[in-house]
């Protein structure tokens, strides 16, 4: 048996053995889904890197886009700022325009107080005088508040104006504690929201307190300065009123002196002229006439006796009864006052006044036998105070009568020799404070003579 032989390897190969197709395609498969792999990783870390960037920008374009926002804010914001300050500057200019048409008018301490409330926003308000001298606050003028300017100031209002003056400083009252410590408010008139109270320079005298309140949202600084700045500016309006005011008494002196000249001839009269002009100015206003009439009743009050200058001192001071030669005298100086005044062209409209003031209502009076409407109304006024003033003042033929018996007086003459209606409101002004006020302080004389042409053809070139 033959002895079989070792399974011993040999040596590998050397011929080339066929590759199977398929495995030749998935090798060269794989080669290529290994390279686009590569490309797509290489692209995944490039997008990574771009969507990065990308958040970064859209960071920084949400933080510009905030920066912008503000400053758009903010310039929105100035641009209303810019505006209400030009608005405000513009009103500021035409208040004061209307200030300085005060000149013309006399109402200036009501148009600061106007000026005070448009410019600072405020609704309501008081403009209250309280020189040091005289320690006795008035109100001079005052918008949407009851009782004023005619009622004198409430314990609260003085309190309120005695503690600008006690920490010589503005006050600013915008929450509700604000005020404590101050007497309570008269009525609800004086309630205020919130206010601001200033005190008020002008021509560097300290003049007052400006009250304004009840504005919305409070008041801010820029308020406090336009108050202060309106009391700068009225200063100018200030002193040209007491230039004009010079000019005036300058004017009628002439005709003053002829006034002064009667009072001396008849001692008893002294102060009557001065008494009649304030109390007519009172009940004209009152009556609600326009500027010009109550300028008009002003002056004619002040000098309707001007004609007694041409009546002889013994009729005029006789202690009894006049003889019906007498009286006829003493009636021509309505004629005689009318003839000194009528030739002074600022005084021809309060001449015709001087002339009818001894018109009764009811026709029986003198000189021409006017009745009702056909009496001019300021010659109804001074009839009125004329009569008042001769009853409560003690004259040659008689001694002063009560005032109440003066009442009496007119309420029984109503309708017969006074206007009742001039009547009503006399009585209603002789219970005003301002009745009893014989100061000499310029807001309470008779404004602009009623025939400054010249003057009131100025002012309508100022409007």
């Amino acid at each position: 048996m033959a002895k079989p032989r070792s399974e011993v390897p040999g040596p590998p190969s050397t011929a080339t053995e066929p590759v199977d197709p398929v495995l030749r395609h998935l090798a060269g498969a794989e080669a290529e889904y290994l390279d686009r792999m590569g490309e797509w990783s290489r692209d995944r870390d490039a997008l990574d890197g771009a969507l990065s960037e990308l958040g970064r920008v859209r960071e920084d374009n949400v933080a510009l886009g905030a920066r912008l926002g503000e400053k758009e804010q903010a310039l929105a914001a100035e641009r209303v700022e810019a505006e209400r300050q030009r608005e405000r500057a513009e009103r500021l200019a035409e208040l004061l325009k209307d200030i300085h048409r005060a000149l013309f008018d006399g109402n200036v301490y009501e148009l600061i107080l106007r000026a005070c409330l448009t410019i600072s926003g405020a609704t309501r308000g008081v403009y209250v005088t309280w020189r040091r001298e005289r320690e006795r606050p008035r109100v001079r003028a005052a918008v949407d508040v009851d009782g004023y300017p005619e009622a004198p100031p409430s314990e609260h209002l003085v309190a309120l104006c005695r503690r600008v003056l006690d920490e010589n400083r503005t006050l600013v009252c915008n929450e509700d504690g604000d005020l404590d410590g101050l007497p309570a408010p008269r009525d609800e008139g004086e309630r205020f929201r919130n206010c601001v109270a200033a005190p008020v320079m002008l021509l560097r005298d300290f003049d007052g307190i400006v009250i304004a309140a009840d504005k919305e949202g409070g008041f801010e600084e820029d308020d406090i300065r336009a108050l202060l700045s309106v009391g700068d500016q009225s200063a100018v309006a200030v002193r040209n009123v007491h230039l004009e005011r010079e000019l005036q008494r300058a004017y009628i002196s002439t005709v003053t002196m002829l006034a002064d000249a009667v009072e001396a001839k008849d001692p008893y009269t002294h102060g009557h002229c001065e008494m009649a002009s304030r109390h007519a100015r009172l009940i004209a206003r009152r009556m609600g006439l326009d500027d010009y009439e109550r300028s008009v009743v002003c002056y004619a009050a002040l000098l309707h006796d001007v004609g007694k200058i041409g009546v002889s001192d013994g009729v005029l001071n006789k202690p009894g009864p006049l003889l019906p030669e007498e009286r006829e005298l003493m009636r021509a100086h309505v004629r005689v006052g009318y003839e000194l005044l009528r030739n002074v062209p600022a005084l021809q409209s309060i001449a015709d006044v001087v002339l009818h003031h001894h018109e009764w209502y009811d026709g029986t009076g003198y000189p021409d036998g006017l009745s009702g409407e056909q009496i001019p109304v300021a010659a109804r006024i001074v009839s009125a105070v004329d009569a008042y003033s001769a009853m409560v003042t003690r004259r040659s033929y008689k001694e002063a009568y009560t005032e109440e018996h003066a009442r009496q007086e007119l309420r029984r003459c109503a309708g017969s020799q006074f206007d009742p209606q001039v009547v009503e409101s006399f009585l209603e002004v002789l219970d005003w404070p301002e009745a009893a006020d014989a100061d000499d302080d310029w807001d309470s004389e008779c404004g602009v003579l009623p025939g400054f042409t010249h003057v009131r053809e100025l002012r309508d070139l100022i409007s």
